[in-house]
């Protein structure tokens, strides 16, 4: 390369995607803390990849039968098996102490479920084995079941599960409508990904970040990141000197600006204010007029407000690179200690992010010319005890919103005394997948002991079928809905891999929720694709 064209200025291609890895997985929320890391590994990918190895056909045919889309077959060929292979023997080697922690944890909880019958457990910290050592408290909870409670922030100070040495970042060219399902097929190594290995704290992702806005030259951005001289003509293919296009990514009007993104993910802005929900999006740019994509959030970002710890609200992919932009993260609090639950603000300090504030329900955030209310739901989490969910009451402009993604409405009465607190809501944004996955689907490695197939169907992550959605809307009192977070955006399938048709019992529900409001005179529609609107 010469030197003329390494001082050039450059942007990000909208087609280059930066894939956070660990260990060649994507990298989605439950493969940053330690403990879940460790047990994805154990008991979820080296499974998978010693199933490919010993039957590849089986994976291969799966892959290609939509009944099977989202299952535990790797979406990938036999061509691909010595890549796997290889893969298989480095997790082993690199991955010994993670593994370690993951069995010694599951092995000791079976213990402790047996030996621990209501009586002292005092001696027990002595069968603590060297990798828990420290990190567990024994308890009973008030019905006397055993519980060990994990103190999570020392996990994430033990420098010898190397989890930052695991970490690094994918580069490669391709539309979001093409990239893999994430959870069960790692990224192997091919000719058109290029890999850079670096921790996610690492300082550096915010002038990469940063360049996909701003023009950087490229000398400077590859001697920053430590490409080699001998990869920097390949390395230079992601990056053009054309700025990328933005839509009015700021808003100056006296009104109220929404603005649909697809699935979960919405934009509220005011000429003082942004407000960010579950920021998830297509980076590819597009010349649809109604397209949004990256390129069209502003360049400050005040508020991000994170529902739930589930991939397709929150993704590490995004908040890496939105690192120098944010100004606030508001979080649900999780339940301290559970393994199922692990902390939103952990996962977001490991990815270099400080300003994370936990809300518990009802936390008020005031902001200029409004609120940020945090409010509790039921349901989403296959009946786990997992506290970290919250949806947002927003109140801005004379204007009061109320956003629920997937809210299961198990209880009206829990909305009747948010109303008795906030007052009536205007209008409803409510997700209904009423048919999730079951528990196992995400939950399956923390299991301790196995789950019937009978009880894992019967336990899924379900929010609103019509009749529940109903019921939350009349006690909210709202006169305008929007049924959203369905996850049918073609650009969406890497992260839930759902194809729903007429018949699927998502449309059907939702049709017969929209069909009784509008015939009622309340407008209602599901959100598709990307939307703007003036409130």
């Amino acid at each position: 390369m010469s030197d003329t064209a390494g001082k050039d200025p450059v942007y990000l291609r909208s087609n280059t995607k930066i894939e956070p890895l660990c260990c060649r997985w994507y990298a989605w929320s439950h493969l940053i803390s330690p403990l879940q890391l460790a047990l994805n590994i154990t008991f979820r990918q080296l499974p998978l990849l010693r199933s490919f190895i010993a039957n590849p056909a089986v994976h291969e045919n799966a892959s290609k039968d939509l009944k099977f889309m989202g299952g535990s077959f790797v979406q990938l060929a036999r061509k691909d098996m010595p890549a796997v292979r290889a893969l298989l023997s480095d997790m082993t080697q690199r991955c010994a102490r993670l593994i370690r922690l993951a069995e010694d944890y599951v092995n000791f909880n079976r213990q402790y479920q047996t030996a621990a019958r209501g009586s002292n457990v005092d001696h027990l910290y002595e069968s603590l084995p060297e990798s828990l050592a420290g990190l567990m408290e024994l308890t009973y909870d008030i019905d006397n079941h055993p519980t060990l409670l994990l103190v999570e922030p020392l996990l994430y100070l033990d420098r010898e599960l190397n989890v930052g040495q695991l970490q690094e970042l994918s580069f490669f060219l391709d539309s979001d409508q093409n990239r893999k399902f994430f959870l069960n097929t790692p990224r192997v190594d091919a000719a058109e990904r290029f890999l850079l290995p670096m921790s996610f704290a690492d300082s550096r992702i915010d002038l990469l970040a940063a360049s996909r806005l701003q023009a950087v030259p490229f000398t400077t951005l590859a001697e920053e990141l430590g490409v080699p001289e001998s990869e920097r003509l390949r390395f230079r293919e992601y990056f053009t000197p054309a700025p990328p296009e933005r839509r009015d990514p700021d808003y100056y009007g006296d009104g109220l600006r929404l603005r649909y993104f697809g699935h979960a993910c919405i934009l509220l802005q005011t000429s003082e204010t942004s407000i960010l929900i579950d920021p998830l999006f297509t980076w590819d740019h597009d010349d649809a007029p109604s397209h949004l994509s990256f390129a069209d959030l502003p360049d400050v970002i005040d508020y991000v407000f994170i529902t739930h710890n589930h991939h397709d609200h929150f993704s590490p992919e995004v908040f890496l690179q939105l690192r120098n932009r944010i100004r606030n993260v508001l979080v649900p609090r999780n339940t301290v200690g559970s393994v199922a639950d692990a902390s939103l603000k952990g996962i977001l300090r490991s990815l270099g992010h400080t300003n994370v504030t936990v809300m518990d329900p009802l936390d008020r955030v005031t902001i200029p010319a409004g609120s940020i209310t945090s409010l509790p739901f039921f349901g989403e989490h296959a009946a786990l005890n997992v506290a970290a969910k919250h949806g947002v009451h927003v109140e801005l402009k004379g204007r009061k919103l109320v956003f629920l993604a997937d809210s299961n409405c198990l209880d009206p009465v829990l909305y009747r005394r948010i109303v008795q607190r906030l007052g009536k809501v205007d209008t409803l944004f409510i997700g209904m997948e009423c048919q999730g996955a079951p528990l196992s689907w995400v939950y399956g490695p923390y299991l301790t002991n196995p789950i019937s197939r009978k009880d894992d169907e019967g336990r899924r992550s379900n929010g609103s079928d019509s009749e529940r959605a109903w019921a939350l809307l009349q006690e909210l009192g709202c006169t305008r809905t929007f049924v959203y977070a369905m996850g049918q955006e073609p650009w969406f399938r890497y992260h839930l891999d759902l194809i729903y048709t007429p018949d699927s019992k998502q449309v059907v529900e939702s049709n017969k929720y929209l069909a009784r409001c509008n015939g009622v005179g309340i407008p209602a529609e599901r959100l598709e694709g990307c939307r703007e609107m003036q409130l």
